[in-house]
């Protein structure tokens, strides 16, 4: 066999291994689907696992609600070519123009996609606090994506300085029909938000509460994330659509509670045996919790920084 044929054959195979990753990627790419969850409430589906090459990073859902002067869209996308996706979504369901987009906390899945609707005029909504925390560390996160998912998925997408921002729980009406922006005091972020929709009864709740899947604690506490829990479930809501993860009812808060609570009973249980930080994460399972989504990537450092909550509580008592 010839050098040129050989290298020809090695040429094909190479392409052939590749083609089914590329194929795979250009489907995520793709203008995606939304789903009606209620009218006029909209929902585009994330991957809800792991950011890999292969979703894009697109794993978390967003949102939008179509009032009669125009369209909100609740997050943003993990990219700037998930910005144009999402709004590529919104307008295969209505010609209506989008009027604002709502980011609900600073994570770098639901923020850089803001670059591409600013792009077009679409004004930024965060919170105040939100705002600040991605501004302090979101350019590490955008780093860290690009080195994950290359620098080609990632083109365009930026930290954006939003156009507008709250500082407490208000109501906006940008389309003719008004959202109720829940900013509890303290819960799972600095500024997290949740939007509701008090014509259909839909909670987008951001990353304040999900469904069967375990919290990531990094930035809060059990006692006020319980409370900010209650909050939610005070709006008597029909439909959850969380950030991440399954879509379900309302019904679905009270997953979240029993976590904590248990989470919580568990710890204090630990410290009362005397034991120590260094065999937390081994004595303080919930096998009860075991089959939700993050657990064995989550729940060891949550039961950690109980520990330590409960520890000051005890100092300070």
């Amino acid at each position: 066999m010839q050098p040129f044929q050989i290298l020809l054959r090695a040429s094909v195979s190479a392409f052939a291994m590749l083609a089914p990753l590329t194929q795979h990627g250009l489907a995520h790419a793709a203008t995606p689907t939304s789903r009606t969850i209620a009218p006029g409430v909209h929902v585009v589906p994330g991957d809800g696992d792991d950011i890999t090459p292969a979703n894009l990073g697109r794993v978390a859902n967003a949102a939008f609600v179509v009032g009669p002067r125009g369209v909100v869209v609740i997050e943003s996308g993990v990219s700037y070519r998930h910005g144009e996706a999402i709004i590529a979504a919104v307008a295969a369901v209505t010609r209506r123009p989008i009027r604002l987009v709502i980011v609900t906390h600073a994570a770098q899945e639901v923020l850089f996609g803001a670059a591409a609707f600013q792009a077009r005029g679409i004004p930024v909504l965060m919170h105040r606090d939100a705002a600040a925390l991605m501004a302090a560390r979101c350019d590490t996160c955008l780093r860290t994506l690009n080195a994950t998912l290359g620098v080609q998925p990632m083109v365009g997408s930026r930290v954006v300085t939003p156009d507008r921002t709250v500082t407490q729980t208000t109501t906006i009406d940008a389309i003719g029909r008004p959202l109720r922006l829940i900013a509890p005091a303290s819960a799972s972020s600095p500024g997290a938000l949740a939007v509701y929709d008090a014509t259909t009864r839909t909670l987008f709740a951001g990353d304040l509460a999900t469904i069967d899947r375990i919290p990531d604690m990094r930035d809060a506490d059990g006692k006020p994330w319980r409370e900010a829990l209650a909050t939610l479930a005070a709006t008597r809501c029909r439909h959850l659509i969380p950030a991440l993860g399954k879509l379900g009812a309302c019904a679905g808060l009270s997953g979240l509670d029993r976590y904590f609570a248990a989470l919580d009973e568990r710890v204090r249980e630990l410290v009362a045996a005397g034991v120590g930080l260094a065999d937390v994460a081994r004595r303080a399972e919930l096998p009860q919790f075991a089959g939700w989504n993050g657990y064995q990537a989550l729940h060891a450092a949550n039961a950690n920084r109980a520990y330590l909550a409960v520890e000051r509580e005890g100092f300070a008592n």
